[in-house]
């Protein structure tokens, strides 16, 4: 029979790996093909419109909603590996005890945030839905580009709590904090 202890550190363990894997590979993923694809499309607009004289004419209306959905997906990526902006002066300035509540609160103001924006973000998406609003050019529910809302909240939650897991100096710090080198 294992200590307590050591099952609560491999709960943790295992939860960091899930929110690795789901968060620094599914959501990065998943960012860089919707930002890729945006790409892809507008530089394609650019080329039927000034090239062949025709245009894309819903090329606009999908780079928004890509570029929604990779905002959406790499806040969580950005929190997850301490790149979101934020300003550290008072951190470093403190006593270290006091650093360390500091980051506590941080982190459950941000598992606060991630659970709202998912809950009104799940029930704005539904009310959309059931609107049934078409986007204009590519025909498709516009309620597809709020949907990204609670999916964002819902992983941002995910990296929260890990960093909350993990302690002090585990989100807003980097990957080298947490003991990590990639």
């Amino acid at each position: 029979m294992t200590a307590p202890k050591s099952r609560l550190k491999w709960f943790i363990d295992s939860f960091d790996r899930g929110t690795d894997l789901v968060v620094d590979r599914l959501c990065l993923g998943a960012a860089v093909a919707a930002v890729a694809a945006a790409l892809l499309v507008v530089a394609a607009q650019v080329v039927f419109r000034y090239g062949l004289n025709d245009s894309l004419i819903w090329a606009e209306e999908f780079a928004r909603f890509a570029l929604i959905w990779a905002a959406f997906l790499g806040v969580p990526v950005a929190y997850r590996r301490g790149e979101h902006v934020g300003v550290t002066l008072l951190i470093e300035n403190l006593p270290a005890v006091f650093a360390r509540v500091l980051i506590f609160l941080t982190h459950i103001l941000a598992i606060g945030f991630a659970v709202i924006l998912a809950w009104e973000g799940w029930f704005l998406t539904l009310r959309v839905f059931a609107r049934g609003e078409i986007a204009n050019a590519m025909q498709v529910p516009i309620a597809w580009g709020y949907l990204a809302v609670p999916v964002g909240g819902v992983f941002l939650g995910l990296a929260a709590v890990a960093a909350l897991l993990h302690g002090p100096g585990a989100a807003g710090a980097g990957d080298a904090d947490r003991g990590r080198v990639d």
